[in-house]
């Protein structure tokens, strides 16, 4: 159809995003992985506490040959908005249109009239190479010729989508960054705060208005929506992760359009499981430092390269704090596998609200500090969320004995 550009690459049952896995707290996923690819495959379940033999990574494990199939098989642990992707070959995989989310429903959360979710990728713009921001056919997009490069956005592979939903309505939209590197700022048409209730790891403590919402690659927030008889427009205000102000104008990345006659609907009775921020305990038990070069495309976690990388290890059950230190002139989305961690500070300032995550922006020449509890016993992958930084050795491992 006139205004559909048709960019080759690749999907889970035949559309990018994948199908939505929905499913309820307590339930076992049962998910089979046929690899009709002609290169090896996996699936990573990005902020789902799984078993280290269900993480879909290659650190001592081997991924889905061509032809072969893959039975992953664990519990649902947390309620939230989570989303697979593989974890071999990433930056390549994850362009080309290999990417779902996940929604794990809580019985105890009465549920909004509309629960939406909102896969955010970028593509490249009319005129340019798809290598130009990220999504790759050759050689060219192993390096960072155009790093921090946003082209064009979509929202379940479409281009600012307009959602028509009756007036009087509630809405739950779940936001979901699967970009390579693209960073996505949004806040209102109209100026009003957004709604914000829960990020990687399910509710806040209490919801929160913010008037900017940053989402880094990896991310998930969740707004709520209370309809009335205005049009709303969700915006994509400029980000430049070199620092400084975004160059540009604010965007349109998704409108919602009221229909009928009816009034804004009181906020979702939702069970906020309150709070405040923990104490820093004042020490700190692993340091990772992130350096490198957008100009050469190295990187580096305490200057090692994935997979030449030393191993650290914690006992299970340990309390650990995590300071990320970033010497690099770029930002980085600090991403760990099989755990959460609590935000103890951001560059020495304790965040607002107590914030669990398993995806954090580490701000350039920033430091962040994390508490966790070192449950889940096996090899986890740490790395930088920006797969073309990944790809180029910002990975490291961490053992849980």
């Amino acid at each position: 159809p006139e205004g559909t550009r048709v960019i080759e690459g690749t999907g889970y049952n035949g559309s990018t995003p994948g199908p939505t896995i929905r499913a309820k707290l307590g339930d076992t996923l049962v998910v089979d992985l046929v690899n009709d690819l002609a290169v090896p495959t996996t699936l990573h379940w990005h902020g789902l506490h799984v078993p280290w033999d269900m993480d879909g990574v290659t650190w001592m494990q081997d991924p889905v040959q061509p032809g072969d199939s893959f039975t992953y098989r664990f519990p649902l642990t947390q309620a939230g908005t989570f989303w697979y992707h593989p974890h071999i070959d990433t930056a390549r995989q994850v362009d080309l249109g290999l990417y779902g989310a996940i929604v794990v429903e809580d019985p105890a959360q009465p549920p909004a009239d509309h629960d939406i979710v909102a896969v955010i990728d970028d593509w490249p713009e009319e005129g340019e190479h798809l290598a130009d921001t990220g999504h790759s056919e050759d050689e060219a997009a192993d390096r960072d010729d155009h790093h921090g490069h946003e082209g064009l956005w979509t929202v379940n592979g479409l281009v600012q989508p307009v959602l028509r939903l009756p007036a009087g309505d509630s809405v739950r939209l779940r936001l979901v960054d699967a970009s390579n590197g693209g960073y996505v700022q949004l806040g209102s048409d109209d100026g009003q705060p957004l709604r914000l209730l829960a990020t990687d790891q399910g509710l806040l403590p209490a919801a929160q208005e913010v008037d900017r919402l940053l989402l880094v690659p990896g991310d998930r927030a969740e707004l709520e929506l209370s309809l009335g008889s205005q049009a709303f427009e969700l915006l994509d205000h400029p980000y430049d992760l070199h620092g400084g102000a975004g160059v540009g104008d604010a965007g349109p990345m998704l409108g919602i359009r009221p229909e009928g006659e009816g009034s804004a609907p009181p906020p979702l009775d939702l069970p906020f499981p309150g709070g405040g921020v923990s104490d820093d305990p004042g020490r700190t038990d692993i340091v990772y430092v992130f350096a490198g070069d957008p100009v050469t495309g190295d990187w580096y976690i305490n200057g090692e390269q994935y997979p030449d990388v030393t191993v650290q290890s914690l006992p299970r059950d340990s309390d650990v704090v995590i300071e990320v230190r970033n010497l690099s002139p770029t930002d980085h989305p600090f991403h760990l596998h099989g755990h959460s961690f609590e935000v103890l500070s951001v560059d020495g300032v304790a965040p607002a609200w107590r914030s669990v995550e398993d995806t954090v922006e580490v701000p350039l020449y920033g430091a962040v500090r994390l508490r966790l509890i070192a449950d889940n016993p096996g090899d986890w992958m740490a790395h930088c969320h920006i797969l073309e930084h990944a790809e180029g050795g910002m990975m490291t491992v961490l053992r849980v004995e």
